[in-house]
């Protein structure tokens, strides 16, 4: 019975992995496009005409159905929902499914600034000084990764930023759509923290790009920089998930796991401000934000923020007051406080 389900959590994962490799990135379609008369053009853009961001989702919650069956799934939690789950619901129906128009209203044009001035992804890879495309991509790869972590970490700690970003943090039960539990404003504030220093720090690159002629040198570099946010993005629905595992050593020092992300998630006082990292565990341990807990007390310890402005009714009026309404006036709020820097005290949860 055990080989039975190791053997259909492996192919339950390789559906997942395999699905999130065709749904196909934005970053990666607008390289492509971008790039007509590069050899590897017609395939990639046959592989992500291929709409499978649902089909992504179902098979997130098959692979954790294998793991804690179907009482303890976030499939279950969807059934029988609560305010907070529905509010899980809804940012995901308008992420897949609302017009590009409306993205651009609720993060108050910011997404319409990000995608009319943002650098070719050619600029982000192309380095003069590492011409060994495998130097380039790991190094593009930890820059991320620690840009990533220090956005987050900003995201605690300064109260305007805090104002958006808890409304992830405003979920008291977890579930693979938990992941996508975002405002378009809040997204794209993060988007720019992330990219702004890659942006910054990659500007003299620019004028040395190769044309697009050259691009198919770069394949090698773009598929493999592209398949691990691939993995990412299946982790993320993981470690959102009611799972509760640790990964072993591989997520004590490599890689971030369910168990070390719900604590991020936690309400207890001793896990505030931990585990900021969302990919490699070594940012954590590096400036001593890391914790970790057994499974049990995983399994028990309470989500959420202590002082939550969300999911207090769980009609549907409720939940489209709480996304469109409450969080921006929230955020309204940090605002006319101040946007001040670092701050020594906890802003209600994390």
């Amino acid at each position: 019975m055990r080989t039975i389900k190791r053997l259909a959590w492996s192919l339950g994962f390789l559906f997942a992995f395999g699905f999130l490799v065709i749904t196909g990135s934005a970053q990666l379609q607008r390289f492509v496009t971008g790039h007509v008369g590069a050899p590897f053009h017609l395939p990639l853009l046959l592989l992500l005409a291929i709409p499978t961001s649902l089909a992504t989702l179902a098979a997130a919650f098959l692979i954790e159905g294998l793991f804690v069956g179907w009482r303890e799934s976030s499939l279950r939690t969807l059934v029988a929902s609560s305010g907070s789950v529905r509010l899980d619901v809804l940012a995901v129906a308008l992420e897949f499914l609302s017009p590009q128009i409306l993205a651009y209203v609720l993060s108050l044009g910011l997404l319409y600034l990000l995608e009319t001035h943002s650098t070719h992804a050619a600029a982000l890879v192309h380095m003069p000084f590492a011409e060994a495309w495998g130097i380039q991509v790991v190094f593009l790869l930890l820059l991320g990764s620690f840009f990533h972590y220090w956005a987050h970490r900003l995201e605690h700690s300064i109260p305007a930023l805090w104002a958006l970003h808890q409304f992830h943090h405003s979920a008291d039960r977890m579930t693979i759509l938990t992941s996508h539990r975002q405002t378009e404003l809040s997204k794209r504030v993060e988007q720019v923290l992330e990219s702004l220093p890659l942006l910054l720090l990659f500007a003299a690159a620019v004028p040395n790009a190769p044309k697009p002629g050259a691009m198919s040198t770069l394949l090698p570099l773009v598929m493999v920089y592209f398949l691990y946010r691939t993995f990412i993005r299946v982790n993320q629905y993981l470690v959102h998930s009611n799972l509760t595992t640790d990964y072993g050593w591989i997520g004590r020092w490599l890689l971030v796991s369910p168990r070390m992300h719900r604590l991020h998630h936690a309400r207890a006082a001793q896990y505030h401000d931990k585990n900021f990292t969302f990919d490699l565990v070594i940012w954590d341990r590096i400036f001593g934000t890391y914790a970790t807990c057994s499974d049990t007390e995983a399994r028990a310890m309470p989500l959420g923020l202590d002082d939550n402005p969300f999911g207090r009714k769980s009609t549907v009026m409720g939940v489209l007051r709480d996304y469109f309404l409450t969080s921006y006036l929230v955020f309204w709020r940090a605002l006319r406080n101040g946007f001040r820097a670092w701050v020594p005290t906890r802003l209600g949860g994390t």
